[in-house]
Order: structure tokens, then sequence, then C-alpha cells
């Protein structure tokens, strides 16, 4: 019994002394993200603005006139395409797609060169009327067309009271998008660099204070903001501003491609109904980070999407974010690009 005793003893210490056992280390996954294709930004895979990049564009016409401005959410558009129009006017094309807002505007009408700057984006393009010839042209396209006629009684178009016709259509363009999950998510337009400091215009560029993009009868400036991350817009030499929450419109990038104008479009009002001419090649600078880089674009037809390549061949890549467009008329209009008074520090990775 003394002997069984002295074994039990031993084996309740040797027990007692054995290691605890190592729980089973569990390691964090690693996020997944998504690229938005229309401005290069990468969203975690599970988040709000990863769900938004599965849904189709939507692309509206922007009224651009003094008695339009301030227009409603430009600074939520992934790419704004700048146009001229009758009278040497300019009208925009304004596409959203990773940040859909339930309000838009104001909305006008179609213009010749829209099927040719939409087709590559697929998804939907809303207008307000348009002469007949323009109105069938876009019909004619892989694009859903929501009109204001098309779409009475959904709720997405609407008029509103603050605004005099014909300046005061808005669209919910998240309620248009969301109404057609059929319509898949765009391509990709433009190739993106991971971030700012590595993109094209910041690692090979020269620095700017500013451009301005001349129209027969309006200008657009882009200045570089204080720490060169972004361009402020003035339109016509005023600040061009945000009606939701009165911003300054910005942008990441601006890339002005010098374009013919087709006046073959007889009105008779006007005149003629000017056609910015997209398919095809042409002089175009780029403009991100404060500096400026000489490039050409290409767009080899309606369904391509528009190529930028730099002076030495290579592919131009953009700054992830949004993207304005200007639409310069080579013969009517002219660029003017105001260099830095000192170096522009290259943006920190």
């Amino acid at each position: 019994m003394k002997q069984l005793a002295v074994i039990a003893a031993t084996t309740l210490l040797l027990t007692g002394c054995a290691p605890a056992a190592t729980p089973t280390e569990t390691k964090t996954p690693e996020p997944v993200y998504v690229t938005a294709p229309l401005t290069g930004v990468k969203y975690e895979e599970n988040s709000t603005q990863a769900q938004n990049i599965k849904k189709s564009s939507v692309a509206c016409k922007i009224d651009n006139s003094e008695a339009a401005r301030p227009q409603l959410n430009l600074n939520r558009t992934d790419i704004v395409f700048d146009e001229m129009v009758e009278g040497g006017l300019t009208r925009l094309v304004a596409i959203w797609q990773s940040d859909l807002p339930d309000a838009v505007g104001p909305v006008r009408s179609i213009r010749p060169m829209d099927p040719d700057i939409l087709s590559a984006f697929g998804g939907i393009v809303c207008y307000s009327g348009g002469q007949a010839i323009f109105t069938n042209m876009m019909r004619n396209t892989n694009v859903f067309n929501a009109s204001e006629t098309t779409e009475q009684g959904k709720g997405t178009f609407s008029r509103t009271k603050d605004r005099e016709a014909p300046h005061n259509v808005i669209v919910n363009v998240n309620k248009l998008s969301t109404d057609h999950p059929e319509i898949p998510a765009p391509a990709a337009q433009f190739n993106y660099s991971k971030d700012l400091a590595s993109s094209s215009a910041a690692t090979s560029g020269t620095g700017i204070k500013e451009v301005s993009v001349y129209y027969p009868s309006a200008l657009a400036t882009w200045t570089t903001n204080t720490d060169s991350t972004k361009f402020l817009r003035t339109q016509d030499k005023k600040p061009h501003l945000d009606a939701a929450d009165q911003s300054q419109l910005q942008t990441t990038n601006v890339v002005i491609m010098q374009v013919d104008v087709d006046r073959s479009y007889k009105d008779h009002k006007y005149g003629n109904v000017p056609k910015d001419v997209v398919i095809g090649t042409g002089k175009a600078y780029v403009f991100t980070a404060g500096k400026m880089l000489e490039a050409t674009w290409s767009k080899p037809s309606r369904q391509t999407s528009i190529q930028l390549t730099a002076v030495d061949g290579n592919p131009i890549t953009l700054a992830p974010g949004n993207t304005w467009v200007e639409l310069q008329p080579k013969a009517e209009g002219k660029t003017v690009i105001t260099p830095s008074a000192t170096p522009t520090p290259s943006p920190t990775k």
C-alpha cells in the first residue's frame, strides 16, 4: 500500500508539471481588394464601395450654362467629359459608378458626339430630350437609354422647384442603376498606377501652376492645390462649385484631348451643332500631382476606350481617383499652361 501511495503521488507531481497545451494560433486573413474600373481606386472586397462597382455606370448630360451652375454632385463623379456645343459653350458628360448619388443635375439633351464617347462604357445614359437625329444615334448603341420621357412614373427623373426650367431636371442615378441589375459594370477606361506618386505625370512630368482650356465662348481653368494632390476647377473665371455642399470642384487627373470638330449637322437656330471627333488620334496633355506630361490620345472605334501614350511610346498611367477630360477644339480653342514658379515636389508614396 505504501508503494502504491508513492506511485500515485509521483503521478500527480508529474501531471502537475506537464506543460499546458499551446492554443492554436489563428492568423488574420489578408484583406482582399477589388479595383473600381473608372477610377483605379481599390476597395476591400466586402465594403459598400466594392458592392457599388459591381453595378452599371450611369452617364448624364449635365448643363454647364451659367444658369445651371452650381450643378449637383459633380464632385462624386468617376469621369467627366467637357465638350463644346452650340455657340461655343460647353456641356458635360458626367459618369458615376463607384459612388452613385440619389440626385444629380441639371440634366439636359443629347449631342452627336455622345454615342462615340459613351459606347465604351456601356451602362446607362440619361438625358432630357434632344433632336431626333441625335437621340436615334444614341439609341443605336449598346448603352441603355433613360430619358425623361421613357422614365416617367419610375421615380428616377424629377423636376426641382428651386431652379427654373429647363435647368431643373434631376436624376436619381443610384435608383437608375439599381433598377437594372442585368446591365454589367463598365470595363476600365484608362490605365492606373498603384498610387499618386507612381503615376506617369508624377514621375516624368514638369511642374505646373494651372492650365486653362479656352473654348469659343467658355473657359475652364484647373489650378494645382496646396499639396499637389488635386486640381481645383474654375469656370469662366469663377470658382466652379458643387451645389451639394458648395465645395469647389476638384479632380485627381485632368486630360486634355485636342480634337477636330465636325460641323456637318445643320441646325435651324444655331446654324450647326458641333460634333467633337473622338474616334481617331491627336495631341493630348495629362495632368496629375501638380505636373504635366505631353501625350498622344487614340481611340480606334466607338466601343474601344481612349488610350494615352507618352512621347516615348509607353502607355500613360493616371493616379487612382477621378478624371476630367477636356475636349479642346483644335481650330477654335487653345490650351494655356502656366508653369510652377518653384519645382513641384514629388508626392510621397
